[in-house]
């Protein structure tokens, strides 16, 4: 017994400097970015961006693999189940804190099978109506909706995602009943809007601004807790909701038991990443602000995106098929 416990201990030991020398030589070939969207969307660009500039700032490239099923289940558990090796990454948005709350089984625990790596960027959403509707500001919504309790409507790209919690978080704050109507992504949505089979919706800033400009939709008010940098003339929703905000976002994860030194240097090279002049000006373009925080910082995001997600998600008891 004694013989067999000293060759374990021998083996343990033998083992370190062949993990000490992986991790040392971190990344010795492309690393993999799975994307909760398809090809193509808001979540999907950024991700590309972001792969861009760390295929500059690391060894090796990053490599963007899109998997949007189930509104982006599939692809956390797939990176929950990953090879903690410091080769496959998640790169998510605000699902990351729905997702457990919208489904009673979701396959994984945020809180057991990631370990935060970057907030890599923030960027509002903006309330839009359809003119017909004859209002120009969100006070003048709720009264609306306050004087014909269930007539109105507000489209979104899918049950549980991010065009649907904000709205049902400023339905309960503002104490409106406005019915949801689910649409298959935000074009879908969007175009529903314009044609008037809903009368609202909240939706990226970047991908409205031509309808905005164009007057086919009326901006109300913006998601984020500061006026957007790009259209400071469209107040928040805090102004009229105090302490009101849902910032779209988007960060880097990983598998749970990824060698701490593995995530800080991804951490440090995603904060370099952002902070190129090119990067910085595509995200500027997309009318996105650039972060790159510490995984301590995106730790403590998280928790208070996922206490915000789950009161909403069991007060307007959201629930989506497995």
């Amino acid at each position: 017994m004694r013989f067999k416990r000293l060759l374990f201990a021998i083996a343990a030991l033998l083992s370190l400097p062949g993990l000490a020398f992986a991790q040392d030589n971190w990344p010795d070939r492309p690393i993999r970015f799975i994307v909760t969207s398809a090809a193509g969307g808001g979540i999907d660009l950024m991700a590309r961006i972001l792969a861009d500039g760390l295929s500059r700032q690391l060894p090796k490239p990053v490599i963007v693999e899109n998997n949007g099923a189930a509104g982006g289940l599939v692809a956390t558990r797939i990176v929950a189940k990953a090879d903690p090796d410091g080769y496959t990454f998640l790169f998510q948005g605000p699902g990351y804190a729905a997702l457990p709350y919208i489904h009673s089984a979701p396959g994984f625990d945020v809180d057991k099978d990631f370990a935060s790596v970057s907030l890599v960027a923030k960027f509002p959403l903006v309330l839009i109506t359809n003119p017909a509707l004859g209002i120009k500001t969100l006070p003048d919504l709720i009264a609306l909706a306050k004087k014909s309790p269930g007539k109105y409507t507000f489209g979104s790209s899918g049950v549980g995602g991010a065009s649907h919690i904000p709205l049902e978080a400023i339905k309960s704050q503002a104490g409106i009943d406005v019915v949801h109507v689910p649409f298959r992504g935000s074009g879908q949505t969007s175009a529903a809007l314009i044609a008037g089979q809903i009368d609202l919706t909240i939706d990226g800033l970047a991908p409205q601004l031509g309808n905005i400009k164009s007057h086919r939709v009326v901006p109300l008010a913006v998601s984020t807790i500061e006026r957007s940098r790009q259209m400071p003339d469209i107040p928040t929703i805090a102004e009229t909701l105090p302490g009101f905000q849902y910032p779209m976002w988007v960060a880097v994860f990983a598998p749970a038991k990824t060698p701490k030194s593995i995530v800080d240097r991804m951490a440090q090279a995603i904060n370099r990443a952002v902070n190129e002049a090119a990067v910085k000006k595509r995200f500027d373009d997309l009318l996105v602000e650039p972060v790159g925080s510490t995984p301590s910082e995106l730790d403590k995001f998280v928790k208070e995106q996922l206490a915000f997600n789950k009161t909403i998600i069991e007060k307007a008891h959201i629930k989506v098929g497995q």
